[in-house]
């Protein structure tokens, strides 16, 4: 990604202050696909990556503000991480290849390509809206993406098949070995924690039904209801109720 990814717009841009607002409400989409990568030998996603807004001094207005883009995405219900992949214009803190982090409510846009597919990017749709016929050419061949319409933000669905085969493969190894509902992760985390931030129902349900214990909290003291509901996942948090 080179330094004409990097976008410098105002706060004030009531266009671009909606797409950051969509971006943050479907990130939860976005990172269902990023975690399904996880689990698989060969990665499906060809691109994977969240915008965010950085400056040397978030309490002085008057600094300048870089968005960029960071890929290797992680979340832990509280901080997203990754790797910083533009190089800076003029900040000073961080440079490119930096480990970053940021809450969910710092995204201003998120973006996946599957199967060629672009979904998200929500502020690049409001920037290409904008542009002539051949600057948008232009800018999708520097991109090296096939974008649909600039009026169309595609979101990705669960994988409901792939998700049901993991929920299978889990049922076998809780099979094989029944203390693996109880097995704890980074952070004091189970698997229950884990498949619930992930928004993957069928093996929430698996543990569930395999005697997984929700009230179990991790070591800031969530429990699987909590990391649920730090991404508003409403089937995941309906499935709890019911078990409980």
């Amino acid at each position: 990604m080179t330094e004409s990814s990097i976008v410098f717009y105002e706060g004030d841009d009531s266009e671009i202050v909606a797409a950051a607002a969509n971006a943050r409400a479907t990130f939860r989409y976005f990172w269902n696909q990023v975690s399904l990568d996880f689990n698989r030998i060969v990665p499906a996603l060809e691109l994977a990556c969240v915008k965010v807004p950085f400056s040397d001094d978030d309490s002085d207005t008057e600094l300048p503000v870089e968005q960029m883009w960071v890929s290797q995405i992680n979340f832990d219900g509280v901080q997203v991480s990754g790797l910083l992949i533009n190089e800076p214009n003029h900040l000073k803190s961080v440079s490119e290849e930096d480990e970053v982090s940021f809450p969910v409510s710092r995204i201003s846009d998120w973006l996946c390509v599957l199967n060629g597919q672009v979904y998200g990017g929500y502020s690049i749709q409001v920037l290409r809206s904008r542009m002539l016929e051949a600057e948008r050419a232009a800018h999708d061949e520097a991109w090296g993406l096939d974008f649909s319409f600039p009026d169309t933000v595609q979101v990705p669905e669960h994988d409901d098949k792939f998700e049901e085969v993991l929920a299978s493969l889990l049922a076998e190894q809780i099979a094989k070995d029944p203390s693996t509902v109880a097995t704890t992760f980074e952070q004091g985390r189970t698997i229950l924690h884990l498949e619930a931030l992930y928004g993957r129902a069928p093996s929430v349900r698996v543990l569930l039904q395999h005697g997984a214990d929700a009230s179990v909290c991790c070591d800031r003291g969530w429990s699987v209801h909590d990391y649920a509901e730090s991404l508003d996942w409403e089937h995941i948090i309906r499935l709890l109720d019911n078990f409980s």
